[in-house]
């Protein structure tokens, strides 16, 4: 029996890009493991670095994660001084997250640490290569989830 070469062509591609993620994420887990902060929590830092107040649902829309688990992520870095949140002056019920002193220099070393490892992870690509790359995926997941994906200005 002969085997449909389109299933082997989607086969192909969502093996390579299990792989791709598998390995880009070891790598920043590794490269930032010392600073004990999750991927979640990597993505609320960076987000709260630029844009300080952010609600968490808000949070959870740009990350594409579950409000509960942004939820968990937020109470962690609450709990390790990194984040403190605030209720919202207009919306009492909402509250807003902001890095603390020390979770901007959390932030800042998380940052440059996950920098470092997604240019050893991605430097086998030339520039253009990587911009169309990141063209590609966020036009599959923008289809996929009906999200505009948000800039985590990581490497720019």
């Amino acid at each position: 029996m002969a085997s449909d070469p389109s299933m082997e062509l989607a086969d192909n591609l969502l093996w390579h890009l299990k792989q791709a993620w598998y390995f880009s994420l070891t790598a920043v887990n590794d490269a930032v493991s010392q600073h004990g902060v999750s991927t979640a929590q990597i993505g609320i830092l960076r987000q709260l670095a630029n844009e300080p107040g952010l609600s968490g649902a808000q949070l959870a829309r740009r990350l594409l994660i579950t409000p509960q688990g942004v939820q968990l992520a937020l109470k962690e870095l609450e709990r390790r001084g990194l984040v403190e949140r605030k209720q919202d002056p207009q919306h009492a019920r909402i509250l807003q997250a902001y890095l603390t002193g020390r979770g901007r220099k959390v932030a800042s070393a998380v940052v440059s640490d996950a920098i470092a490892a997604h240019e050893a992870v991605f430097g086998v690509l030339t520039s253009e290569e990587q911009q169309t790359l990141r063209d590609l995926l966020a036009r599959v997941v923008e289809k996929g989830t009906g999200h505009t994906l948000f800039n985590d200005h990581i490497g720019d």
